[in-house]
């Protein structure tokens, strides 16, 4: 199997940069990604040289403008046996209420170890990922059309993440794993890992995207980020009412009622602009 090292390290989602590798669709491969907070020791000193960091892009042979994207997570796997947990003044909800402090918790097994009373389940997800934009490049907590930084905790095992490609090959690009992360990220930051990400990719022209558009097993969910939560979620909302006007052939208002009775809106970040949110709807309902 195929792996791609971290040491193929681009700082920007942008067309412009060399693939890391090239693959076929439907093969699997593997991506590794960086440990990012290992000399983050100070609250008033951010290492962005290391936080930055993100490992591709990959190219897939046959994807072209036009299509979607179809990337499938198949599996994570933390490559170091921790992660860390950081608390950083001035910045998530607790802005003003906490000290800088960066917590080291062991992942055993299953089981993140939080304390010696306290472990949580290790549910990891991938916090960036993304093609290169029409109108890259465009910095690594960037997110758009093309992907970036998503910052959703369903965006892990047995979740499948279309992205609409602008350019030849898409260029994916990923980082920013997580072991677990509580909806919301409130304190901006989540248990941080290094890992390996085992991923698929298909090219599909069935759906014709213009934004991310993510495929769990029960659920269809769209994304949306603003600089208001209502803002993000309106961008969600509209991205799904287009979804299932171009699939059941619904007016607008039969489709806003439907989404009132039918549609969770999640919040994914709200630890600072940006803020990110998702809507999710059953799978059933779209026929997908």
């Amino acid at each position: 199997m195929r792996k791609i090292s971290k040491d193929h390290v681009v700082r920007t989602f942008a067309a412009t940069h060399p693939p890391a590798a090239r693959v076929q669709p439907g093969e699997v491969f593997v991506m590794e990604t960086n440990d990012r907070f290992r000399n983050w020791h100070d609250g008033t000193q951010w290492p962005l040289d290391d936080l930055t960091v993100m490992t591709g892009p990959v190219y897939i042979e046959g994807a072209a403008p036009g299509h979607s994207l179809a990337v499938e997570i198949l599996d994570i796997r933390p490559t170091q046996g921790f992660g860390y947990v950081v608390a950083i003044p001035g910045h998530g909800m607790f802005k003003e209420r906490v000290e800088f402090r960066k917590k080291i918790v062991p992942i055993v097994g299953n089981r993140i170890r939080y304390s010696e009373t306290i472990s949580l389940p290790f549910s990891p997800m991938v916090g960036k990922l993304g093609v290169a934009p029409v109108d890259g490049p465009l910095p690594s907590h960037a997110s758009g059309p093309f992907g970036g930084t998503l910052t959703n905790s369903q965006v892990g095992p047995g979740t499948t993440v279309y992205l609409p490609v602008f350019v030849p090959g898409g260029l994916l690009t990923i980082e920013d794993v997580h072991a677990c992360m509580g909806d919301g990220e409130a304190t901006a930051s989540a248990v941080e890992i290094a890992a390996e990400v085992t991923l698929r990719c298909r090219i599909t022209e069935e759906l014709r995207l213009s934004r991310p558009l993510l495929v769990t097993q029960e659920e269809v969910l769209t994304t949306g980020a603003g600089e208001t939560v209502e803002a993000a979620a309106t961008v969600a909302l509209d991205s799904l009412a287009d979804l299932l006007r171009k699939r059941t052939g619904l007016d607008d208002t039969e489709i806003a009622m439907l989404l009132s009775v039918a549609a969770d809106v999640r919040i994914s970040y709200i630890g600072g602009m940006p803020y990110q949110v998702r809507a999710a709807i059953a799978r059933e309902i779209l026929g997908l």
